[in-house]
C-alpha cells in the first residue's frame, strides 16, 4: 500500500475517534447544597472505559479515592443519587442517541472545610475549586447569565467574559448546550470550554448553580423529566429528576430554583416556593433563577402564556416575602428592568433582569415604550453581580469584557 494512502485511512479512520475524546474527563463543579462543606464533581468517560478519580485538599498529597456513581449519559435511569445500583433493566432508551456511547460519572464531596481549595484528579487532567466561606464576607461576586452555545465560538466568548471577573460561583439559567434534549455531541463541547477555561485568575474552577430551560428538553415545554434526559443524567438535583430546588449560598443569601414549564408546570411549584421564600424572607439577599422571563420583551411580551402563569403564580409570592431580583432568560437580548411590585414601578420592588444572551444570535425588538423596561439592548453579554457591605450591584459585560450597564440597590446596605 502506497504511503499516502496509509496516512489518508489513518486520518479518515482516527477523526471519529478524536471527536469522541472531546470534552471527555473534564471536572465540572456544581453545587446543590452547602458551599461552604460539598462539591459535586462531574464529568463524562467512554462507555465502559475506565475512569481514575483521585482529590485532596490543596497543600496535602492528592489521593484520596471516592464512590463513583457511573450511568449512561443518553439512556434516562431510574436512579439515586448517591447510590451505585444496577439499573439496566429499568431504563428506556432514546433510539436517536443509542450511538453516544458515553457514560456520566458524579461524585459528592461532603464535609468539606470552608474556604479551602480541593484538587480533583481525572486521569491526567487536573482541577481545583474552592469552597465557599462559612459565613459570607463584606465581598462577593458572582456571574449570571443563559442561552449559552448558539455557536461554540459565542459560547468561549461568554466563558471569557465571565472569567474576566474572577466570580465565586455562576448560576446558570438553562438552554446550555442547545442540545434539544438528544444531541449528546454538543455537550461535549460545551463541557470541553467551561471545564477548560471557567477559571478564575488564579486557575479556580467556577461552580455553578444550575437551571433547566426549553433546549435541554425534547419538546421544550410542557414535558416530562423523561424528555430531558441528558440534563437530568448528567446534573445531580436535591429530588431525583426535579430541577426545581434552593440553595443557601450563604447565611443570609440564598437563591430559589425554579422550572418554567419545561418538565414541571408553573403552577405546579407555587406550594414549594412560598415554603421557600417564606422560610428565607429575612435574608438580606435573595434571587430567583429560572429560564423564560415573567417580565420578556419578545415572543409576545406579557401577554406570553407561560410569562401570564408566572405573573400569576410567582411574582405575587416574590413580592410578598421581598425577593431582590429575579435571573430570566431564553429572549436573546439584555433586559434589566425597573423594580416592580405588584405589577406596577415601586422602588421597593423587584429587579428583573438578564434575558439569556450569553451565547447566541441576539434578537430585535420593537424600540415602542415599555412601562416594566428599564434598559434594553439585543448585545451578548453575562451579568455580573457584586454584594460589597450589603451593596447590591449589576455590571451587564458583553464579548469584549466591558460594562456597558450598570444598576446598583442600597436598599439592604449597611447604615
Amino acid at each position: 500500500m502506497k504511503p499516502f494512502l496509509i496516512l489518508f485511512l489513518c486520518t479518515f479512520f482516527t477523526i471519529p475517534f478524536a471527536q469522541a475524546k472531546r470534552g471527555i474527563e473534564e471536572a465540572l463543579f456544581t453545587w446543590t447544597d452547602s458551599p461552604s462543606s460539598t462539591l459535586n464533581v462531574i464529568w463524562l468517560v467512554e462507555e465502559d472505559e475506565p475512569t481514575r478519580f483521585v482529590w485532596g485538599k490543596e497543600g496535602e498529597k492528592i489521593e484520596r479515592t471516592a464512590e463513583i456513581y457511573r450511568q449512561s449519559f443518553y439512556e434516562k435511569a431510574i436512579s439515586f443519587w448517591g447510590i451505585a445500583s444496577d439499573v439496566k433493566n429499568a431504563r428506556f432508551s432514546l433510539p436517536s442517541l443509542k450511538d453516544a456511547e458515553v457514560e456520566a460519572c458524579r461524585v459528592q464531596l461532603t464535609g468539606l472545610s470552608p474556604d479551602t481549595v480541593y484538587w480533583v484528579k481525572l486521569g491526567k487532567k487536573e482541577f481545583k475549586a474552592r469552597t465557599l466561606p462559612a459565613k459570607r464576607p463584606d465581598r462577593i461576586s458572582f456571574v449570571t447569565g443563559g442561552d449559552m452555545m448558539h455557536k461554540p465560538k459565542y459560547h468561549a466568548a461568554g466563558v471569557k467574559a465571565m472569567a474576566s471577573r474572577s466570580p465565586d460561583f455562576a448560576l446558570l439559567g438553562g438552554d446550555l448546550a442547545y442540545a434539544n434534549g438528544q444531541d449528546w455531541k454538543r455537550w461535549l463541547d460545551w463541557i470541553e470550554e467551561y471545564a477548560d477555561h471557567a477559571r478564575t485568575a488564579n486557575g479556580l474552577s467556577i461552580p455553578f448553580v444550575v437551571a433547566i430551560g426549553n433546549h435541554e428538553v425534547i419538546g421544550g415545554y410542557g414535558q416530562t423529566p423523561k424528555e430531558a434526559p441528558l440534563f437530568f443524567n448528567l446534573f445531580p438535583f436535591p429530588e431525583e429528576n426535579s430541577a426545581t430546588y434552593a440553595i443557601d449560598l450563604f447565611e443570609d443569601l440564598s437563591v430559589v430554583v425554579l422550572n418554567s414549564n419545561h418538565t414541571q408546570s408553573v403552577e405546579s411549584q407555587t406550594e414549594f416556593l412560598e415554603g421557600a421564600l417564606k422560610q428565607r424572607q429575612n435574608n438580606k439577599h435573595l434571587v430567583a433563577l429560572y429560564h423564560f422571563p415573567a417580565y420578556g420583551i419578545v415572543k409576545g411580551g406579557l401577554n406570553h402564556s407561560v410569562s401570564q402563569s408566572m405573573r400569576k403564580h410567582w411574582t405575587p409570592l416574590f413580592d410578598k416575602y421581598g425577593l431582590d431580583a429575579a435571573f430570566e432568560n431564553d429572549h436573546h437580548i439584555y433586559k434589566r428592568s425597573n423594580l416592580i411590585r405588584d405589577g406596577k414601578v415601586d422602588p421597593s420592588g423587584i429587579l428583573y433582569i438578564g434575558d439569556g444572551a450569553w451565547g447566541v444570535e441576539t434578537r430585535s425588538f420593537p424600540e415602542k415604550d415599555r412601562w416594566y423596561v428599564a434598559k434594553a439592548s439585543p448585545t451578548r453579554h453575562v451579568i455580573e453581580v457584586v454584594i460589597d457591605k450589603d451593596v447590591r450591584t449589576y455590571r451587564a459585560i458583553n464579548h469584549e469584557q466591558k460594562v456597558f450597564d450598570e444598576f446598583v440597590d442600597r436598599r439592604d446596605a449597611v447604615k
